[in-house]
């Protein structure tokens, strides 16, 4: 039998090239996602490990920067060690005139070049006071004069002035696109820190035992490449998320290529009924029977596998060049395939295709050899169905509807889609008592546009509900997922900048620096912008109140800061000031109550007013003026016009920082237009991505239709020979099944909009509330779009079963 196995697997084996390219296209999905997790921890881990390549230990919690000293010394004392250096660390702003201000970290260059990790582009490195070196990724060319600023410690007395005196290659580093990169001497940073800069001391050579003895107690030592693995960890901590997102839609496709390979083994048992007869009859059992059929899917499943290997290397091969053209955060340099991935993804082709064919190897068995030797067509399953499934899917239906439900009145996202999964799969079971109904509504339209064939192509839909089941089950599931992400993305689009508004109901904010004043005429440039509609200055100043609690407090001009504010806040009226509830509560006052604020020698008794979480305290500008000795005005809340596009959007926001850094060079520009502009693109790059990944699905979804398309066919020799013989043309034949398949095509489409649509609007409502949902103009076009994508895969899937119907004479297809 294994002989006759392989040989039937070498004489058609054209008929398996449907299975093995659903197989290959899921493979490959499975290991180009694997492949391209391992590169990014590989590029991470390779790219932060060059500032541990040369150290043996690392040691960290030294205390203050004299410990740090004394720590250095008694390890340079120790035998063995070559070399030692304590790198610190800060985070910084980095002003240069014209350039405007940049953030990111300054750190120690190494005086020992054994230690020195950075690599210069171009210039030196600095060795005195106020040299500095800036990453490739800056443009401050050498030579420039900057400021530099040490962020959330106190800033030394020798900050101030520096120059660049050279330029850091970060080509294959992930620091490239983490703002600027600043690299000075060890003195320097402790100057700007006063003292509080992060400190790590990297060691080349030694034992790692006699180098923790010679440090002090609390002191921690770990290698090297201990560190390396670490850092890492902490850079890629979404890459995990990420890979598992991706391995889901990897499941999503596994699974509809495992519906799309049983399909296929069915067509080709089908195809081969009598031949398996004849086996029967000459003495083969049905046990050698099945163990041959599961032998030619492990064949099957093996050589696609492999063929996915290979296409999923190159697909992972080929995001990478696009990744190092795009300059993405993660290096992507050199491709890591590894053994995991390889054999996880042989092992899910082989074990899926060797499942799939399972039931059609033990339908094949279940007809008697004489039976399978006549002549006769394959009978329709009885209207009466299974009891069982309807009692499982209307159960199923309705608590998951529960469940779902339950998880979008209490906003839990987990709850939510545990209920969307269990009615999906309730759908899914219902499908063969829902799908021939609506496929037989539908080919009624179809029957009066197009005359008898329209008709009769709906009577053979409807008349085998396993087939037509079978046929729409892996086109819903893709078109499902895609309306559902469709529909979500459109929602989150809607609500999102409603809940942003809430938290953060400025457009734009402009900060001068602390205690000093905006220019008198900036507020009134500002409101001369094109779609700016409205301009509010605040004022702010230190105050304290009878309970000794200080605090600082803006102050606003009531109707202009609603003017300029996108969602109303409490605002407070003259003798008032408005406090958040967590102040009021930390202060042991209740709204109403008066409240004494002191301020530069002056008290005066205020309102106490509750206002919203997250502003600081607000009074009447003019209350605030006088406890406070007539405060300038220091920072701006700008708005802009609605319905503005991205683009517009862009245009204004330029136009604004602008006009602020020129007159303010230090000025902080804040506000959530840019955050609302950000979140679209996102959104929009993500809808972009996810379709991207679900045409997978859809893919061998179309596979799968084509593949029960064909088994249509064999099914129905008899009766496709009878139509030819009483006068339908080949091209008619050809239309009737393009019919049929569109018809099962477009109502799987529908239905998976439809549950789309629903999934789509609850997955958004659990997740923002309903309360807050915002319904958008629903992407009608795409939902639309998204179904006549589903016919068109249909029209595909039928073009070669129907042409290969139409080539048989009416009398062969008669007599077989």
């Amino acid at each position: 039998m294994l002989r006759l196995t392989l040989a039937q697997a070498r004489a058609h084996f054209g008929r398996y090239l449907a299975a093995m390219l659903a197989v290959l296209i899921a493979v490959a999905f499975v290991v180009a996602t694997l492949v391209l997790s391992s590169t990014a921890t590989a590029g991470v881990t390779n790219s932060l490990a060059g500032q541990y390549r040369s150290t043996d230990y690392v040691v960290s919690d030294l205390g203050d920067g004299l410990q740090a000293q004394r720590a250095a010394d008694a390890v340079r004392s120790v035998p063995g060690v070559r070399a030692v250096t304590t790198d610190v660390s800060t985070p910084v702003k980095v002003t240069a005139a014209g350039s405007g201000k940049s953030f990111g970290a300054a750190t120690s260059v190494a005086a020992d070049a054994d230690l020195r990790w950075q690599k210069l582009a171009d210039g030196r490195f600095p060795s005195a006071a106020r040299e500095i070196a800036v990453g490739s990724n800056s443009d401050l060319p050498i030579g420039t004069r900057v400021a530099v600023t040490a962020l959330g410690e106190t800033t030394g007395p020798d900050a101030g002035e520096a120059t660049v005196v050279g330029t850091v290659d970060l080509d294959g580093t992930a620091q490239r696109l983490d703002g600027i990169s600043v690299f000075a001497t060890a003195a320097d940073i402790e100057a700007w820190t006063d003292g509080q800069a992060s400190r790590e001391m990297r060691v080349a050579g030694g034992d790692r035992e006699a180098v923790a003895g010679a440090l002090a107690p609390g002191a921690t030592v770990i290698t090297g490449a201990e560190k390396a693995k670490e850092v890492s960890a902490r850079f890629l901590g979404g890459s995990d998320m990420l890979r598992n997102v991706l391995l889901a839609f990897g499941a999503l496709a596994v699974v509809v290529s495992g519906l799309v390979i049983a399909n296929t083994f069915a067509v080709l048992l089908a195809a081969r009924t009598q031949e398996l007869a004849l086996l029967r009859c000459v003495g083969a059992t049905s046990d050698q029977i099945r163990r041959s059929v599961r032998i030619e899917s492990l064949v099957v499943g093996l050589v696609a596998s492999v063929a996915g290997l290979a296409t999923g290397v190159g697909l992972a091969w080929a995001v990478t060049e696009v990744a190092g053209a795009l300059d993405v955060p993660i290096p992507l340099d050199h491709l890591s395939v590894s053994p995991v991935a390889l054999a996880v993804g042989l092992l899910v082709g082989v074990v899926v295709t060797y499942l799939a064919a399972v039931a059609p190897a033990r339908a094949a068995t279940a007809v008697s050899p004489l039976a399978a030797l006549t002549p006769a067509e394959a009978k329709p399953e009885p209207v009466r169905s299974s009891r069982l499934r309807r009692i499982i899917g209307v159960t199923g239906l309705i608590g998951g509807a529960a469940v779902l439900t339950a998880g979008v009145l209490g906003k839990q996202v987990l709850v939510a889609a545990g209920g969307a999964l269990v009615c999906f799969v309730a759908v899914v079971l219902l499908c063969r008592y829902i799908i021939p109904p609506a496929v037989a509504a539908f080919g009624k339209g179809l029957g009066r546009v197009s005359g008898p064939l329209g008709e009769l192509a709906a009577g053979n839909a409807g008349r085998n509900p396993r087939r037509t089941t079978a046929t729409a089950t892996a086109l819903l599931i893709g078109v499902c997922v895609t309306a559902t992400m469709i529909v979500g993305i459109a929602t989150v689009k809607a609500s999102a900048p409603s809940a942003l508004d809430e938290q953060f109901p400025i457009d734009v904010s402009v900060a001068g620096d602390p205690g000093s004043a905006l220019p008198a005429t900036l507020g009134e440039r500002l409101g001369e912008v094109d779609r700016v509609t409205a301009v509010a200055a605040l004022s702010s100043g230190e105050v304290s109140t009878a309970a000794g609690k200080e605090l600082t407090v803006t102050g606003v001009d009531p109707a202009e800061a609603a003017a300029a504010l996108r969602v109303p806040i409490t605002l407070p009226r003259s003798g008032q000031i408005v406090v958040p509830p967590e102040l009021l509560e930390e202060w042991g006052a209740r709204a109403g109550e008066p409240i004494d604020v002191r301020g530069a020698g002056t008290t005066r008794s205020l309102t106490a007013v509750e206002g919203t979480e997250g502003p600081p305290p607000l009074m009447v500008r003019e209350d605030l003026a006088a406890v406070t000795a007539n405060p300038a005005v220091d920072s701006l809340w700008v708005r802009f016009a609605d319905g503005l596009t991205d683009d517009e959007i862009a245009t204004v926001q330029k136009e604004v920082t602008s006009l602020a850094t020129d007159s303010v060079p230090t000025a902080e520009i804040g506000g959530a237009v840019a955050m609302r502009a950000a979140l679209n693109s996102v959104l929009d790059t993500m809808l972009m991505i996810v379709v991207g990944l679900l045409s997978v699905a859809i893919l061998i979804a179309v596979i799968g239709v084509g593949n029960t398309m064909a088994l249509s066919v064999i099914e129905r020799r008899r009766e496709s020979g009878l139509l030819r013989s009483i006068g339908v043309t080949r091209a008619g034949l050809r239309t009737l099944l393009i019919y049929e398949a569109v018809l099962v095509s477009v109502v799987a489409s529908v239905l998976g909009v439809v549950l789309g649509l629903v999934f789509g609007l609850a997955g958004t409502a659990s997740v923002f509330g309903v309360d807050d949902l915002v319904l958008p103009s629903l992407p009608w076009l795409a939902l639309a779009a998204t179904v006549l994508v589903g016919g068109i895969a249909g029209v595909i899937a039928a073009l070669l079963p129907a042409r290969s119907a139409a080539k048989v004479s009416p009398v062969e297809a008669m007599a077989a």
